[in-house]
């Protein structure tokens, strides 16, 4: 457990000292957020309604604000990492040496995001200021881990396509297209009908998204929390035992060229 520490603290160390990086991401989602807010007040400017989905205007910015915030917790970089280290050898490195890939993997993504975590846990830790219920709050908070372990072997188990594929890139495009449309980011899922609400409301990327939002909303109830956090839990041993399958037969086709 102590290397896995390490290797978290050796991140975090990175992130602290590469600041420019962290605010041109932190920029770049804000330029998102204000132009999804700007369509969302015409929108209702030009609407006889005033609520949309439901929700009401300020509610809607809060959502689109702490929705698309998502994206810098929940970032599909771990899509490209292990094709890039099967394309130059650099595998061969870790599978010699005494730890889990996985695990070290996850705590590089934990150390790479711990500014943001604490963000996302300084907004729960506000919302008992605003009269939260703390049972409330302690689910939504076993909400956000189940979110992240799961959105992280999914993304893992993604990256495994990295054995079979010579460039990954082209493919973290996609897993960000599909983030946007199936976890809710453009619209409230809701808006859709019906029928594709109840297909896409338990997905990997609106349970990160969506669902999660709606959470810090105080829009969903206690017992639809706990729905949500099995549904994570489910999808991550899907995507674990996927990722350990796929994982094995990945080694039998790489040759640690470049290693």
């Amino acid at each position: 457990m102590k290397k896995y520490i390490v290797i978290f603290l050796n991140r975090v160390s990175v992130q602290l000292s590469y600041k420019f990086n962290f605010l041109t991401n932190l920029l770049n989602n804000l330029l998102g957020v204000i132009v999804a807010a700007f369509t969302w007040i015409a929108i209702y400017n030009s609407s006889a309604n005033e609520t949309i989905g439901g929700l009401t205007l300020s509610q809607m910015l809060f959502y689109i604000v702490i929705v698309n915030f998502s994206t810098v917790l929940f970032s599909t970089e771990t899509v490209v990492k292990l094709g890039l280290q099967v394309r130059v050898g650099k595998l061969t490195t870790h599978l010699l040496r005494p730890y889990s890939i996985l695990l070290q993997s996850f705590a590089e993504y934990l150390g790479d995001r711990f500014i943001y975590l604490i963000i996302y846990l300084s907004l729960l830790v506000a919302s008992l200021g605003i009269g939260y219920n703390p049972y409330y709050l302690l689910n939504v908070l076993l909400f956000l881990i189940c979110n992240v372990v799961m959105f992280f072997i999914l993304m893992s188990l993604i990256g495994n396509l990295g054995f079979w594929l010579i460039q990954m890139w082209p493919l973290r495009a996609v897993m960000n297209a599909l983030y946007m449309i199936l976890g809710g980011l453009l619209f409230p899922l809701n808006l859709l009908p019906e029928s594709v609400y109840h297909l896409l409301s338990k997905n990997p990327f609106a349970l990160v998204a969506y669902q999660y939002t709606l959470a810090l909303q105080n829009e969903l109830t206690i017992a639809e929390i706990q729905m949500n956090i099995l549904a994570s839990i489910a999808w991550a041993i899907i995507c674990y035992v996927a990722f350990k399958m796929s994982f094995k037969k990945g080694l039998l086709r790489y040759e640690g060229m470049g290693a």
